[in-house]
C-alpha cells in the first residue's frame, strides 16, 4: 500500500539525533511524581462531566477515580461462546433484557444497571414507527423521571425545557433511521430504561448502543433531574457550539517549512521541557503538478516523544481523513480535503519531543508545518499519546447469515501496560457491490471472559456510516465512492466521556459480514493514551 513499509515492531529511529536518552532523575524517583498521593475524590457533580468534555488535558491521564466502561446493545443473544458457530449471529436488532407491563403497558428493557454510572453515548434507530416512547427510571424509582421520543434524541432535552444543540445530538428529526446523543446522563445508584411501541407491532426490532461507567458502589454521583439539566442550560449551549468549533489549548506556535524528494525525510524538534503538543497543521503542495490526493497517503509522520516511538502513521491518517485526505472536520482533528490537515490530540511528554515526517509517494512534496505547544504538568496519571496504523489485503467477508463459516479481523491489540483506548479510524477498499458493515464489534477490556462492548454492526458502532458523508464532533465517514458500497468507505470514531480504560491490554476484534460474500483490503488507525511501553501488536511501523 505505501512504499517504505516494514512491519518490523521494533523501534528503529528515522533520525540519528533521535537516539538521545532521558536525563536520568535526581532522586531515583519518577520526574515529576509528587511525594505523597494525594486523595481521590469520591463525589461527582453533573457538572464535572460537562467540564470533562471540554478538556483536551483530561484524556492526558488515566482516571483517578476509577471506573469500567461498557456498552449494553441489542446484540443477538445467541452470541454467548467464542467456539460456537452463533458467536457471529446477526439478528441484532431483537436484543433486550426482558418485558415489563406497569400500568398495562408493554415495555421492553434495554438497559438495567444498578450501580452508579454515567451514560456516556447513546445511538437508537427508530424504524418502523415514530410513535415510540423511551421513558428512564432512575435509583429505584416507580415512574419514569424522564420521558422522550425515539426517533429523535435532541428530544431528551425537551423533557426539562432545555433544547440541545448539534454538538451534542446529531442529526435531527429529518433523519429517520436514527439518532446519537452525548449528553451525558448520570445517576446515584441505578438506571433502567424501557421503549414503548404506541402502534403495532410492539415487537418491531429496535437497534441500539448505550455506552456507560461504572462506578463502584460508595462513588457519590448526582442524578440527573429536569432542574439540574435547567441549571445547566447556558453551559450546555457553550458546550455544543465549542464542540463544533473546537479551539486547541494555547501556547507558544512555532513554523516550519519542509521539502521533501521521493523517499526524503525531515526532522521537527519540538520544545524542551515538561510540555504538551495541543495542534499539529500540516498543509501538503505538490509543486510538480502530481494528483495531490495520491500523494498526501504516502506523508507519514512518525512521533518520538522522551526518546520513544509512539505513533508511526499516515499524516492523513493520524487527521481523521484516511486515504485520500478527503474532507472531515471533528472535535479531535480535520481535513479541507485539499491538502490540509490539523490535528489536535494532546500530546505530552517529560523532556523531549521529535516528529519525523518521512515522503512515502513518488512525487516531491512541501510541507507548511505549524505547531501549538504548552508546559504541562506530568502527575502519576499522565499518560502519552499513541497512534498506530494496519493494513490486510484480500481479507474475506462473509454472507451475513453464513454463521459457520464467520470470520473477525483483530482490528486492534494494544498491550504492555494502562491507557484509554480514544478512537479509530476504519478504511475498508470494498470488492462487493454490497454493503460490508454487517460485522460487531467486540472489545475485551484486560481479562475479561466475554467483551464488555459487543456492538451490531459497523454502521451503529461509527453512528450513521454507510448511507451519506457526514461529520459530526466525534463520528463521521469522509469517503463514500459509491452508493452501493463498492470501492473505498472511510469512517471514524473518537471518544470523549466514553473513552475505555484497561490496565494491561484492549483487544478490539471486528466481524468481517456483509450483504455479499467477497474480499476487502483493510487499513485502519487507532489511538490511544497510556504508558510509554504500550504498544499495538501487529502494527505497521514505517522504516
Amino acid at each position: 500500500l505505501f512504499l517504505c513499509i516494514s512491519l518490523a515492531l521494533t523501534a528503529i529511529a528515522g533520525c540519528s539525533e533521535i537516539q538521545a536518552q532521558i536525563p536520568p532523575p535526581d532522586s531515583g524517583k519518577e520526574p515529576d511524581k509528587p511525594d505523597v498521593e494525594q486523595p481521590v475524590e469520591k463525589r461527582l457533580r453533573y457538572s464535572d462531566f460537562l467540564d470533562e468534555m471540554l478538556s483536551f488535558d483530561g484524556l492526558t491521564r488515566y482516571p483517578a477515580l476509577e471506573y469500567e466502561s461498557r456498552q449494553e446493545s441489542s446484540r443477538d443473544r445467541r452470541s454467548t461462546d467464542p467456539s460456537d458457530p452463533l458467536w457471529f449471529a446477526n439478528d441484532d436488532g431483537w436484543g433486550y433484557e426482558r418485558f415489563e407491563f406497569p400500568d398495562g403497558r408493554t415495555e421492553k428493557v434495554i438497559f438495567d444497571e444498578r450501580h452508579p454510572g454515567v451514560i456516556t453515548r447513546m445511538w437508537l434507530t427508530s424504524f418502523g414507527s415514530p410513535e415510540t416512547v423511551v421513558r428512564f427510571y432512575f435509583d429505584g424509582a416507580d415512574e419514569p423521571s424522564w420521558v422522550m421520543n425515539t426517533y429523535n434524541l435532541k428530544e431528551f432535552g425537551a423533557f426539562a425545557g432545555v433544547s440541545l444543540g448539534d454538538g451534542l445530538a446529531q442529526p435531527s428529526s429529518a433523519w429517520i433511521r436514527g439518532s446519537s446523543l452525548y449528553l451525558p446522563i448520570s445517576w446515584s445508584k441505578s438506571c433502567k430504561i424501557t421503549i414503548e411501541e404506541l402502534v403495532e407491532p410492539t415487537t418491531v426490532s429496535r437497534y441500539y448502543h448505550i455506552n456507560y461507567r461504572r462506578y463502584a458502589d460508595d462513588v457519590q454521583i448526582q442524578t440527573l433531574t429536569p432542574g439540574i439539566l435547567k441549571q445547566n442550560s447556558s453551559r450546555l449551549k457553550l458546550l455544543s457550539s465549542a464542540l463544533l468549533n473546537p479551539t486547541p489549548d494555547s501556547g507558544t506556535s512555532q513554523a516550519t517549512k519542509m521539502e521533501l524528494s521521493p523517499s526524503a525525510e525531515d526532522c521537527l524538534e519540538l520544545p524542551s521541557g515538561t510540555k504538551s503538543l495541543n495542534e499539529l497543521v500540516v498543509a501538503v503542495s505538490v509543486p510538480d503538478g502530481s494528483d495531490l490526493q495520491s500523494a498526501v497517503q504516502g506523508l507519514l509522520v512518525e512521533g518520538w516523544f522522551d526518546s520513544e516511538r509512539m505513533l508511526s502513521i499516515p499524516v492523513a491518517y493520524l487527521a481523521g481523513a484516511g486515504r485520500g485526505g478527503f474532507y472531515n472536520r471533528s472535535w479531535r482533528f480535520e481535513s479541507n480535503g485539499k491538502g490540509r490537515f490539523a490535528v489536535r490530540w494532546k500530546m505530552p511528554y517529560r523532556s523531549s519531543a521529535r516528529l519525523v515526517f518521512r515522503n512515502c509517494s513518488s512525487s516531491a512534496l512541501s510541507l507548511d508545518i505549524s505547531t501549538l505547544t504548552s508546559d504541562y504538568v506530568w502527575d502519576e496519571y499522565s499518560l502519552y499519546f499513541h497512534a498506530a496504523y494496519k493494513t490486510a489485503d484480500r481479507f474475506p467477508i462473509r454472507y451475513w447469515s453464513d454463521y459457520a463459516n464467520g470470520v473477525e479481523w483483530n482490528f486492534a491489540r494494544i498491550i504492555g501496560g494502562r491507557g484509554v483506548y480514544a478512537g479509530d479510524v476504519y478504511c475498508i477498499d470494498n470488492g462487493t457491490s454490497q454493503w460490508p458493515g454487517e460485522g460487531d464489534e467486540k472489545i475485551w477490556v484486560d481479562n475479561e471472559e466475554f467483551p464488555s462492548h459487543f456492538g451490531t454492526g459497523v454502521e451503529d458502532y461509527y453512528s450513521f456510516c454507510g448511507y451519506f458523508r457526514f461529520h459530526t464532533p466525534f463520528s463521521g465517514e469522509p469517503r463514500l465512492d459509491a452508493n452501493n458500497f463498492h470501492g473505498i468507505n472511510i469512517h471514524y470514531r473518537t471518544r470523549n466521556l466514553d473513552i475505555i480504560p484497561f490496565k494491561g491490554k484492549l483487544v478490539f476484534n471486528l466481524e468481517m459480514e456483509g450483504h455479499e460474500a467477497g474480499y476487502a483490503n483493510l487499513e485502519n488507525a487507532v489511538f490511544w493514551y497510556g504508558d510509554s511501553s504500550t504498544k499495538a501488536a501487529d502494527a505497521v511501523i514505517f522504516n
